[in-house]
């Protein structure tokens, strides 16, 4: 665990303007005396910060990080084997990944920022774009944990894109708006839908299910 301190001096809103900077890229209050503690060492990242002046653009991205209970229940549903290779699409700052085998998985991603918080913590980092990457990869996964971007009906794009990318016998879990639930997204592979949890996205009224969706053993 690394910590980090703040050390702003104007006042409570710079102050709290730099949490926000810093809870972005992963950090959590400490205690007292401005402390944020890491679960990588976020040196470079705030240094990168502070020389560009520049932050994800979280609006156009549609970055919502995935609340930890979320992530923990969709890996385990992902029922990952020691011999899986794997995958986090739209990987943010790790919020699924972090639960998954570092060593075995591989993170896209489209903000650089983001990108370097993925490498500071030891994990394969695409950057760029993930339909443009689905699109062109020849790679395959066992297992691919996501969670989407919701607006403008993006999911589904994202989530039968990451299904092309699953290898036989592979599985999909996805992170879903509710009212994906029963819809024939993924035609040839075997669904099952969870139940609806709602409220799970601080500052949003939200309400998700998990899609798990396995292609068979060719």
């Amino acid at each position: 665990c690394w910590e980090f301190r703040s050390t702003y001096h104007n006042g409570a809103q710079a102050v709290a303007e730099a949490g926000k900077v810093l809870e972005s890229i992963g950090g959590t209050p400490a205690g007292k005396n401005n402390r944020w503690a890491f679960d990588f060492d976020p040196t470079d990242v705030v240094k990168d910060i502070v020389a560009s002046g520049c932050l994800p653009d979280q609006k156009a991205h549609q970055y919502y990080p995935t609340p930890e209970r979320l992530a923990r229940i969709a890996v385990e549903l992902a029922a990952i084997e020691p011999e899986h290779t794997c995958l986090e699409p739209e990987a943010g700052t790790a919020g699924i990944a972090d639960h998954m085998p570092k060593e075995r998985t591989t993170c896209v991603e489209i903000s650089p920022l983001h990108c370097k918080v993925l490498e500071a913590k030891g994990f394969k980092t695409i950057e760029g774009d993930f339909l443009a990457w689905a699109a062109t990869t020849s790679e395959r996964f066992d297992r691919i944990v996501m969670n989407p971007p919701f607006s403008e009906g993006r999911w589904q794009e994202h989530t039968k894109a990451a299904a092309t990318l699953l290898k036989s016998g592979g599985r999909l879990v996805a992170i879903l708006p509710a009212s994906a639930k029963g819809k024939d997204l993924l035609p040839g592979l075997a669904c099952e839908w969870s139940r609806i949890y709602e409220n799970e996205f601080a500052g949003t009224s939200v309400s998700v299910v998990i899609l798990v969706a396995d292609r068979k053993t060719a």
